[in-house]
Formats: C-alpha cells, structure tokens, sequence
C-alpha cells in the first residue's frame, strides 16, 4: 500500500512537471504573437500614403495647380516655406526675385508629370489652398533626410536658395529640416542668397 502511494505521489509531481512546462511554453508562445502583432501595427503606422495627384503648372514659387483624382484642379500651397512675390494682387509686393524664384519652380517641375503630397495637421487654409509638402517621388519614409533632400519640392527650393524656410504653425512636420537647409544656402550665398535684395525681404 505504501509502494502504491509513492508512486501516485510521484506521478502527481511528473504531471504537475508536465502541466507546468506546457503552461510556460503557451504563454511564451502568446507573447510572442503580441510582439509579432505590435511590430506589424508599428511598421503599418510608418505608411506614408502619400496622396499621388497630377501636376499641372506652376503659380509661383510657392503655389502649384493639380489634378486630383476626381479631375478637379487644386491650388497647392508648399508648408514650410517662402518665397518672394511674383503674381500677387498688389504689384508693390511683386519683385525680380519672386520671378526668379518662380522660374526655378517651373523649371523644377518641368519634366513632372505625377507629384506626391503629404499633408500635415492642416490640409487647407483661408484661401481655399491645399496646404502640403510635394514630393517627386513615392517615398516611402518621409523623415528621412536624404529622401527629403532629394525628393521634396519644398527642401529642393529652400536648399537651393530659391526660397526661405518660415514656420507656419502648427504645420511644423518638417521644420527643423528645413531650418537647416535654408542655413547652409544662407551661409554659403546659394541662389538668391546672394543679392543684398532678396536678402532685405526677410529681415
């Protein structure tokens, strides 16, 4: 009789072993798939969607018409920067280096057939402009400095002198990118950082 209890004493313990050794497996196993899942959700909130619309013509330095989907045109206003006036209503505000700027957007642009936008906590502002970043390419991380400097209409304008980086709040998505580009054109005179009156616009 004494033998019998050993022995379900010890078949007792190599089950509660067994039941143990499952039970810490399903659960290593269930954190895993939480991981797994989290890294998905994760990579899936770096989708850009950036939204792919037809290029039509330039209004100025700063401004583009489209052709969205639905084949309405669109006033695009670039975030994040500036440039002299060309085609404002009030000719006073109008100046060479607002024509300038707006030839280099032209020119920029000439050869674009579809262009990328990515918008920021406003899409719109008062005068009925899409308010966004242009990019030439489907990029697929927008933060990513070379991506910015190679492909973002706005950073390619400001790098190159032809307009100013200017913080429109709370548009601020790419900011302190721009910042830097515009300080390096500053410094080293590019574009039209080099005549005294482009540089007299902004003070």
């Amino acid at each position: 009789m004494k033998n019998n209890n050993r022995w379900q004493r010890i078949v007792g313990i190599i089950v509660a072993i067994v039941v143990c050794l499952v039970s810490t497996e399903y659960l290593n196993s269930q954190n895993e798939t939480d991981i797994n899942e989290n890294n998905v959700e994760t990579v899936d909130n770096q989708e850009t969607n950036l939204d792919a619309v037809k290029f039509v013509r330039t209004v100025d330095g700063d401004t583009i018409i489209v052709e969205d989907s639905t084949g309405a045109h669109k006033r695009v206003r670039m975030i994040g920067i500036d440039t002299p006036e060309s085609v404002a209503q009030e000719e006073e505000r109008n100046n060479e280096y607002g024509v300038m700027a707006s030839d280099y957007t032209k020119d920029l642009l000439s050869k674009a057939g579809t262009v990328y936008l990515e918008y920021d906590i406003d899409s719109d502002d008062q005068y009925d402009r899409v308010l966004a970043y242009v990019w030439l390419e489907d990029v697929d991380d927008t933060f990513n400095v070379e991506n910015i400097k190679n492909s973002m209409v706005n950073a390619i304008i400001v790098e190159n002198g032809y307009g100013i980086a200017k913080k429109y709040e709370p548009t601020v998505a790419h900011d302190d990118v721009l910042a830097e580009l515009m300080a390096e054109a500053n410094e080293e005179n590019i574009g039209l950082w080099q005549y005294q009156g482009f540089r007299d616009l902004w003070k």
